[in-house]
């Protein structure tokens, strides 16, 4: 019993410091983030995919579904479609694919407009500011928007490039490496660019699949070089969510003059 309410203490307390902690983020880890998790990344013959969509902060638990307005599939020649079965549900979206030629599939939410919030100026750097909370008086704000992009890939046969080489929204996770050839000895690589140019000195964020549970609980922060690539290594086997997020400027015409960039892309790391 004295266990049992010393964990439930301990989880108490670290809710509260996470709610704290978001109005004055400045990495990655502070608020969910979409992903896609397929239920197979390679196959020799499989002619369907199902994948659910959703936002987590324990990858992949999921906890409020994904809608978006341009859900995306890439086939393994370049060409773009639609998910042929698409059900929202509170906590999940679940979608399938065809997958009946051979090559890569890349499956993707699209980027989808979030909520308009507040940015705030703090000791020089822009930061969110936690919807509801009072402003104090005399602190420089802007307004910004959420755009947010989840990509998944999946192969059926050997892989193929064309859907890795296609751009989807203003912040990339560009492999370098294909993702459905990522192995516990090589790694994975990839760089990160906004706007189709390098990113330098971005904090991106992994995520092991049921990392939550270990002790401690797993998740790696990595730094983009001057050129925006980032080389990711694994101590074992299994599925991850890469991410990140950066404010940037954003396109003429759009509701705010601001976006806040997350993008994410959910991977296997095979033995």
């Amino acid at each position: 019993m004295t266990r049992n309410l010393s964990t439930f203490a301990r989880r108490a307390a670290t809710s509260l410091v996470l709610l704290a902690s978001a109005a004055i983020a400045t990495t990655p880890a502070t608020a969910d983030t979409s992903y896609l998790r397929p239920n197979w990344f390679t196959t020799a013959t499989d002619d369907l995919v199902t994948a659910q969509s959703s936002f987590t902060e324990s990858f992949s638990n999921p906890a409020i579904g994904v809608k978006s307005e341009a859900w995306t599939v890439i086939d393994p020649d370049g060409a773009r479609g639609v998910f042929k079965t698409k059900v929202e549900l509170s906590q999940l979206t679940a979608l399938e694919a065809d997958t009946k030629s051979s090559g890569t599939y890349r499956l993707s939410t699209g980027e989808r407009l979030g909520r308009i919030g507040q940015q705030v100026l703090v000791d020089g750097a822009w930061q969110p500011f936690a919807p509801g909370r009072e402003i104090p008086p005399g602190t420089q704000t802007r307004k910004s928007q959420t755009a947010t992009v989840a990509d998944v890939y999946v192969t059926r046969g050997a892989p193929t490039t064309a859907p890795v080489e296609a751009r989807i929204g203003m912040l990339e996770l560009k492999p370098v490496t294909h993702p459905n050839d990522v192995y516990l000895d090589t790694g994975f690589a990839f760089r990160v660019l906004l706007n189709g140019k390098p990113v330098a000195n971005q904090q991106v964020e992994i995520w092991r699949e049921g990392g939550a549970y270990e002790e401690p609980a797993y998740r790696t922060l990595l730094t983009s070089a001057a050129d925006g690539a980032v080389k990711a290594t694994f101590d074992k086997p299994g599925v991850y969510l890469i991410w990140t997020r950066i404010s940037g400027d954003a396109p003429a015409g759009a509701a705010t003059p601001i976006r806040s960039y997350t993008t994410s892309l959910t991977l296997e790391v095979q033995p």
